[in-house]
């Protein structure tokens, strides 16, 4: 596998995750993932670090090294570059807030939304009963089968 940069009819290059293998006689490329399209030289060299880390993430979940040897020793990595003022290391970034907590918030939200939360009916006993079907509706919409 390999990066190729594939200028279009627009102007804008694509760059893609490449693999070339044959059939009969025959050589064929096929494109396992598409990175993204950029125009200037700054955008094009970004995209290709970018698909060169995926391309070992890649070739690792298709034939995985041993434990103790790193993928980009055995796959090979670009060499990296001096990291410049706005580059964000992503190793130190923290969650300072979560807005959506899981499946119960979204379809939970949605269901209050809609107002099924009062058909049962708004009396004390009914809120019991209504909190039950509302978890009934949201496992089976988590886990339909």
């Amino acid at each position: 596998m390999f990066v190729r940069v594939k200028e279009k009819a627009n102007g804008k290059k694509a760059i893609q995750i490449v693999e070339t293998y044959r059939r009969g006689d025959k050589v064929h490329q096929k494109i396992v993932r598409h990175i993204g399209q950029a125009v200037t030289d700054t955008e094009i060299e970004a995209l290709k670090q970018l698909a060169q880390a995926i391309l070992v993430e890649v070739e690792n979940q298709r034939q995985p090294v041993l434990p103790l040897v790193a993928p980009e020793d055995i796959y090979g990595s670009s060499k990296p570059k001096q990291e410049t003022a706005d580059t964000v290391v992503v190793k130190n970034l923290r969650e300072e807030q979560r807005i959506i907590e899981g499946i119960g918030e979204v379809f939970g939200k949605l269901y209050d939304d809609l107002g099924f939360g009062n058909i049962l009916g708004s009396r004390r006993a009914d809120e019991r009963w209504n909190g039950i079907l509302k978890s009934c509706v949201l496992a089976r919409l988590a886990n339909p089968a």
